[in-house]
């Protein structure tokens, strides 16, 4: 192996699935291994935990080398979003964080005191979208790390990967980005390009139905003229997006093939 190659492990958890693919970056990237694994809720566990466990499973039959990085992307079965409007006062990071929480708090209950509060940088007269994830789900992650002696270097949220995989088509756009995971669809209002809100709903087997009903809500309660759709649905690759009256439906792709088979579809924009 040449010593400018990298081992890289990029891991998604959801609610029912665990995708792991280790790949060789550097002169020649390639992908080593690949597994996925389906599995049903346990109801006495927490909600990740059966994941967690099947994700130490699989590192320990792929025979991971030691300091080999792992990025782990967390479906949005684990993370709540919270968008917090712009401020007229100067806030520090530890104040924003804090509010923040407050908050969090106001919507959920004490349950937020569980959870890791996340903030994307954003000056205070903007829009800043906060994610929340259990903490001990985190801790979790990190002992499976260094029990296989790998390195954890980033647990993400899947919005905040796709944002990143995606930020050149979606910037300075006005209107809205639809993300299709395997259990949720992610609704964000878009405005230059930057996140306003998020919201998440259950994803069906008539999903687009529910979509479309959806946006045909939007048409009326929207107090803009925005009308443009964006759909990065890489769970749905060989759907067609239907059209939408009074919308411009657009779907988007990473343009990254190197990950074929459904199961991996949401590690497509951490390739």
């Amino acid at each position: 192996m040449s010593l400018l190659s990298v081992n890289q492990l990029l891991a998604v958890l959801g609610a029912d699935n665990v995708s792991v693919v280790s790949r060789l970056r550097g002169l020649n990237n390639r992908v080593l291994d690949q597994q996925h694994v389906t599995f049903t809720q346990d109801a006495d566990n927490l909600a990740w935990s059966r994941a967690a466990n099947q994700l130490d499973g699989m590192l320990a039959s792929m025979q991971v080398k030691s300091k080999a990085k792992l990025h782990i992307t967390l479906a949005s079965d684990f993370v709540r979003y919270l968008a917090l409007p712009p401020q007229q006062v100067s806030m520090s990071s530890a104040e924003k964080l804090a509010y923040a929480a407050a908050s969090y708090r106001e919507v959920y209950g004490a349950v937020v005191d569980d959870w890791e509060i996340k903030l994307h940088d954003t000056p205070n007269h903007m829009v800043t979208i906060a994610a929340a994830a259990d903490k001990k789900l985190l801790d979790v992650l990190k002992q499976i790390a260094s029990k296989y002696q790998i390195k954890l270097v980033t647990v993400q949220p899947y919005l905040m990967t796709v944002f990143n995989s995606l930020s050149s088509q979606i910037a300075k756009t006005n209107g809205y980005l639809v993300i299709v995971e395997f259990k949720r669809l992610l609704l964000v209002n878009l405005h230059e390009g930057g996140c306003q809100n998020v919201r998440t709903y259950p994803l069906t087997n008539g999903w687009q139905i529910e979509f479309k009903n959806l946006m045909m809500r939007e048409l009326v309660l929207a107090d803009n003229n925005h009308r443009q759709i964006l759909v990065y649905a890489p769970t749905q690759k060989n759907i067609a997006i239907n059209a939408i009256d009074g919308w411009q439906v657009k779907r988007i792709s990473t343009l990254k093939s190197v990950l074929k088979n459904y199961h991996f579809a949401m590690l497509e924009a951490s390739v």
